[in-house]
């Protein structure tokens, strides 16, 4: 099954950056290029800490175009990162309010005005200020069909089939075996990743630099083989299997590109186990507090974050509880019950600084990698390490990119939690009350072998350090890219042009 995610809404806002005027008053004619870029350069950047994000863009802009004119290279990249933060501020909200209404409003006709009304007027609803005005986000209109079950049910009964719901009860209906341990059904994986660029798109010299995700070997990960990366003269360094993030990094002469494509290619394999712990709660073993895992899976991050507020809700969740496990179950149904699933700005909360776990903490609003930081922030918050586990989902018909989250209990291990998946169960058009729960239960530490892990955690330091290269860092499910010379936001445009197949082999 192959993964692909669309991003021509970024490349036709990156196309837009040179002409977008808003906000922007000419100061006179400059006496040179480089006072010219110095005073766009500093407009740009108060633009910027106003939050006129159009405005800015098309400043630093103006600045990249005239610090190449008077050949500062240095600063030009400088002005380029500027618009790139920019847009990466806005990419994600294109509708102004009439925009909103009308998409709503076509995506579902049968639903009264008064109603549609309710929900752009309500909670859960994602949107940003710039330049004076309110810009609401591209994954409303789906968001809304997460938050209104009776609208999800019909939708499918229409398919005649729940996505993920169906595909999966045949592991969360089968019962566990404590004799058996946790790790379970073997699945082998052969996997292919593709990065095909077309020629056109680069510049004709530079170095393209990319870290390239792979498998890792994890408890339910195991016979993890690279079988190859090409080209392989270019690669600089693998973190190996055994890494907390899988990379191969390779720096590529563009001038050594003579074809029509620049191609990238990773094939593995591995053998992925479906996890069922059956814990006692009253075998949890005490946490050993001084150990170097349990300090830095409690401790706060840049998006699973421990503070005062945090800490706050996790004990309202809890109570008087004081065994993790029985805690952990606490905020597991406490997110199933009270959260559904919704798309998250992750480009916007990256680019802003706000951290995922505190964004679902504020909002309400977050999706599988979001929901899973939400969890591990919340144990942490308790003094039970955690964290966010992910790569791809590999359920056939809903593959994609995917991230649960896992919690430690000393005497059992790593043990798995994906709220997310159990909240499919609320999806389906055709399930009992019972086996809702049953479904929703399994995945508080069980887990299908529909899984190809790439990183034990979010927010793991790239390696080689990429420097202040504008990055979507948190999670590496598809390439990390940088290229001084290149015009356009590559890390964002080239996902256009990667493909992720995993089968089973």
């Amino acid at each position: 099954m192959t993964y692909q995610r669309p991003f021509f809404l970024i490349l036709i806002v990156l196309a837009a950056a040179a002409i977008v005027t808003a906000g922007y008053t000419s100061q006179g004619p400059p006496s040179s290029p480089k006072s010219a870029a110095d005073t766009a350069l500093a407009q740009a950047d108060a633009e910027y800490a106003a939050a006129n994000y159009h405005a800015a863009e098309s400043l630093y802009q103006l600045a990249q175009e005239n610090y190449t004119a008077a050949g500062d290279n240095a600063a030009a990249i400088k002005a380029r990162n500027g618009v790139f933060r920019s847009v990466r501020m806005t990419i994600e909200f294109p509708y102004n309010r009439s925009a909103m209404e009308q998409a709503i409003a076509e995506a579902y006709p049968n639903v009264s005005a008064e109603r549609r009304a309710g929900w752009l007027n309500g909670s859960g609803i994602a949107s940003i200020k710039s330049d004076g005005a309110v810009w609401y986000y591209e994954g409303t209109t789906e968001n809304i069909l997460y938050h209104n079950l009776d609208l999800m049910q019909e939708r499918m009964a229409s398919r005649n089939q729940t996505a993920l719901y169906d595909p999966l009860t045949h592991y969360a209906f089968t019962p566990g075996n404590a004799i058996t341990g946790p790790y379970g059904e073997p699945v082998a994986w052969d996997g292919t990743e593709v990065l095909s660029v077309p020629r056109d798109e680069l510049p004709a010299n530079g170095t393209l630099r990319l870290w390239f995700p792979l498998p890792i070997e994890t408890g339910s990960q195991t016979n993890v083989t690279i079988l190859s990366v090409e080209p392989a003269q270019y690669v600089k360094s693998t973190t190996g299997t055994g890494a907390d993030l899988g990379l191969a990094y390779l720096e590529i002469p563009l001038s050594d590109v003579n074809g029509s494509f620049l191609n990238v290619t990773a094939t593995f394999r591995f053998v992925q186990h479906d996890q069922r712990f059956i814990i006692d709660p009253a075998k949890v073993q005490p946490y050993n507090t001084t150990s170097p895992e349990y300090l830095k899976y409690t401790a706060s991050g840049k998006n699973i974050v421990v503070t005062p507020e945090m800490k706050a809700n996790a004990q309202e969740i809890v109570g008087n509880e004081t065994n993790p496990y029985l805690e952990a179950q606490k905020i597991y149904w406490y997110i199933v019950d009270t959260l559904p699933y919704s798309h998250a700005p992750h480009i916007w909360l990256d680019a802003s600084g706000v951290p995922e776990s505190v964004y679902v903490l504020d909002t309400g609003i977050g999706d599988c990698g979001s929901q899973s930081m939400y969890f591990a922030a919340l144990c942490r918050s308790l003094g039970i390490p955690a964290r966010s586990v992910g790569g791809y989902q590999l359920v056939p018909g809903s593959a994609g990119t995917h991230f649960w989250a896992e919690y430690y209990l000393e005497g059992y291990g790593w043990v798995p939690v994906d709220v997310t998946a159990a909240e499919t169960a609320d999806w389906s058009y055709n399930a009992t009350a019972d086996q809702r729960h049953r479904f929703k239960a399994y995945y508080f530490g069980g887990l299908d072998p529909y899984r190809y892990i790439i990183q034990n955690d979010v927010d793991i330091p790239l390696t080689p350090d990429p420097g202040s290269a504008v990055l979507f860092k948190m999670v590496v499910q598809s390439p990390k890219v940088v290229c001084d010379t290149c015009p356009d936001d590559v890390d964002l445009t080239f996902q256009q042009y990667y493909t992720t197949t995993v089968n089973r082999a």
